[in-house]
């Protein structure tokens, strides 16, 4: 008897643009890509990159998606867990700095904003966005401590040195919301994307 699937994750009932091509960050070749794909490896370069539109579907509230898809919640809850992790580390190496906690969250809050329309590997991001003001032999001990994938940890570190490629997502999402974070007024040109535009208008907006 054929086992009865979930109808959000049975493929039979996916739409015609829920396999798609993404281009690889790194040599700019074409890989294949389902809906539900976190990450992907490059068979051209051996890149291995997060899924700008992962889909979850029904798994993001279905008290059954543990079992349903539990390599891709298991991922995400190691996601959150770094994240939350990796953020107390950070506050505990400046605890001199009152202002700190909410400067932190008001950038993880605006990195979500922009990982959500834009795309980019969220772990990537929100680990460059907490560690941004900590010096680099820090931060290179602080991933070590917590076990980060050694390409994860590349490509934050690539971040963070602003050694990745100009049109790498993820350094384009890093770079608005830093300057998002900034008192200073962001001309919207130097954004590099949409979503960190229209945020920077809304501010000025407001503020005028």
């Amino acid at each position: 008897m054929e086992q009865i699937k979930c109808p959000g994750q049975d493929t039979r009932f996916w739409k015609p643009d829920d396999i798609f091509t993404l281009e690889c960050p790194k040599c700019g070749a074409e890989i294949e890509f389902f809906k539900d794909d976190t990450r992907r490896r490059c068979a051209w370069c051996g890149h291995l990159f997060y899924n700008p539109r992962i889909e979850l579907g029904c798994a993001e509230y279905c008290q059954f998606a543990d079992k349903c898809v539990p390599e891709l919640m298991a991922e995400r809850r190691a996601m959150l867990t770094f994240k939350e992790r990796l953020r107390e580390r950070v506050l505990a190496l400046a605890p001199e700095e009152p202002d700190l906690p909410a400067y932190l969250d008001r950038g993880l809050t605006l990195a979500t904003d922009l990982l959500k329309a834009e795309g980019g590997d969220p772990k990537v991001v929100f680990a460059a966005v907490l560690l941004h003001r900590i010096p680099i032999g820090e931060v290179q001990s602080l991933l070590t401590e917590l076990e980060t994938e050694p390409e994860i940890a590349q490509a934050i570190l690539a971040l963070l040195r602003g050694e990745a490629e100009e049109r790498d997502l993820n350094r384009q999402i890093y770079q608005d919301v830093l300057a998002l974070l900034s008192k200073e007024r962001q001309p919207l040109e130097a954004l590099h994307t949409r979503t960190a535009q229209r945020l920077a208008a809304g501010s000025q907006a407001a503020k005028n």
